[in-house]
């Protein structure tokens, strides 16, 4: 599923090419997408903004309605239209052409350009909102703490500082990479980036979240950060069909540390090999020999 990096890779597309357009029509191909509200609220309205909350993404209207979406494990905003950089290709990523069969939902919007919704697993959900409503809205309100501070970040939105995070590590005892995971505690990170934090950090992802040392959560902390930088720095990791709004896939896949290298050595040279196991449902990656 995407997270933090890809979905906000996601919205700066957004912020880039798509604020600024009026949307003149609404094109809903698959009703059972858009689970609450009428998308005919967003016809006439001009985007004046793109938000992220964990992975959750809202397209703001000046008519005071809002499109929010969670785009889920296949979920893809493809924009075509005249500021689209004439070298910018298609990924093969793409599930299929645009529009085609996979795509769902279209805005239509001025000066020609259009904003392709696409989802191949239909997992997704999109939502129209009043705007001032977005963050009162239950999957929204209960997300935890953001773990890095990026320039959308909203007013009033709870930060994930050291001190917060030792309160959520040391207060459970559910193994530490199902909490990491849990967005009702850390909003944004899913399984990547979870895997990588834990090897970075030299952490056994079966361990007991309570059971780690001052000095293992201030590391695990740093590592969390650094991880979801470096996905931000690359585009995201294309996995799952992930591409950003130009149709483009992300490059982090080319620098996993574990996540989805079984049977590989381990990047430490420790002479190890990457096991995977499963937790909390999820596929999970990790070093016996560097991971504690």
């Amino acid at each position: 599923m995407p997270e933090l990096p890809e979905v906000e890779t996601i919205r700066m597309g957004m912020e880039k090419y798509i604020v600024g357009h009026e949307v003149v029509g609404v094109d809903v191909r698959l009703p059972k997408i858009v689970k609450e509200g009428d998308t005919e609220k967003l016809t006439g309205g001009k985007i004046i903004g793109a938000r992220r909350f964990g992975k959750v993404l809202s397209l703001d209207l000046d008519n005071n309605f809002s499109l929010v979406a969670h785009i889920k494990l296949t979920g893809q905003f493809i924009y075509l239209g005249p500021n689209r950089p004439k070298e910018s290709i298609l990924s093969s990523e793409l599930t299929g052409p645009l529009p085609g069969k996979h795509t769902h939902l279209i805005l239509n919007l001025d000066k020609g350009g259009n904003l392709y919704y696409n989802d191949i697993r239909q997992f997704s959900w999109i939502r129209i909102l009043p705007t001032e409503s977005v963050v009162d809205f239950p999957f929204i309100h209960e997300l935890g703490p953001e773990p890095i501070r990026l320039a959308n970040t909203r007013s009033g939105q709870a930060f994930l500082t050291l001190d917060v995070f030792r309160g959520i590590v040391s207060g459970t005892l559910q193994k530490i990479k199902v909490l990491l995971m849990d967005q009702k505690k850390i909003g944004g990170v899913g399984n990547i980036y979870a895997n990588d934090a834990l090897f970075l950090s030299g952490i056994d992802p079966t361990r007991k979240a309570n059971s780690l040392s001052l000095r293992e959560q201030s590391k695990l902390y740093e590592s969390i950060i650094e991880v979801l930088k470096q996905g931000l720095k690359y585009g995201g990791a294309t996995e799952m069909n992930f591409v950003n709004v130009l149709g483009q896939g992300g490059g982090y896949q080319e620098h996993f540390l574990v996540y989805g290298r079984e049977g590989k050595p381990c990047p430490n040279n420790c002479g190890g090999i990457i096991l995977k196991i499963r937790l909390g449902g999820r596929g999970t990656y990790y070093c016996p020999n560097c991971q504690k």
